[in-house]
């Protein structure tokens, strides 16, 4: 499904259960699509695009980390109203927004689907090299960059305008940092997709959860901080569905 950076919504009549997209820092709906996909109009789906975001980096400079937390925490406000079971779905900082969101507003959450949570960020050398590829260049040369690329929802004219985003980059860090006791707390079933080849998320925090009662992590090997292998991507779709049946069944 093609949504071009845009906020995507669909109703189903027949539910009583939302799943909340929200990307991550800089990102686009678009990396929600093949999981959107494989929920076949059976749930309502709220895919967001965050302040600033789809933009030029000139409007994205402009927005904040706080802007974002408060979009996400106003949207699943008003859901709450109107549905009984919300699932949370998070790539990157948009796991943050969901686990602050939750614990700001638990009414009718039922769990979390965190894919790439940051709460260890590492810059490794492909991260770098693939940015700037994607960011002086216009030839998709792999599915790597063609993926870092369609989650990049970001424009500039001059690539080096990107650089006036890095206070954004040191909010997140920041929230991170605070997130990390927090999220232990947290006691909402969730289930942490981390992939193998993270570019840029280390698993050297997965040994403080993998024990907890609460949380299920699963790795997705043959894949990276935006890229998923085809195998990946019907792994991870199968896991949020039987995610959601879960949180759901008997509410």
């Amino acid at each position: 499904m093609e949504t071009k950076h845009s906020e995507y919504h669909y109703k189903s009549e027949k539910s009583d259960t939302v799943i909340v997209f929200v990307h991550g820092i800089q990102g686009s709906p678009l990396q929600f699509d093949f999981l959107i996909e494989t929920l076949k109009e059976s749930y309502s789906i709220e895919n967001l695009l965050l302040p600033g975001h789809g933009k030029t980096v000139r409007e994205f400079i402009k927005s904040n980390i706080v802007q974002w937390q408060s979009y996400v925490d106003e949207r699943v406000e008003k859901l709450q109203e109107e549905y009984k079971n919300i699932i949370l779905v998070g790539h990157s900082m948009g796991c943050l927004l969901s686990v602050q969101s939750a614990i700001t507003n638990p009414q009718n959450i039922r769990g979390l689907f965190l894919i790439a949570m940051p709460l260890n960020i590492h810059i490794s050398y492909p991260f770098i090299k693939n940015n700037l590829i994607v960011a002086f260049s216009k030839n998709d040369r792999t599915e790597i960059i063609a993926a870092a690329r369609n989650g990049n929802s970001i424009s500039a004219s001059n690539p080096f305008k990107y650089l006036g985003g890095a206070p954004r980059y040191v909010e997140l860090l920041k929230k991170s940092k605070t997130k990390r006791e927090h999220f232990k707390k947290l006691e909402l079933p969730m289930i942490i997709v981390q992939s193998a080849n993270d570019e840029i998320v280390s698993n050297k925090f997965l040994h403080h959860v993998e024990k907890m009662h609460n949380i299920k992590v699963v790795i997705a090997s043959n894949s990276g901080h935006y890229f998923y292998s085809q195998e990946a991507k019907e792994h991870i779709s199968k896991i949020l569905m039987d995610f959601i049946a879960e949180m759901t069944k008997g509410c």
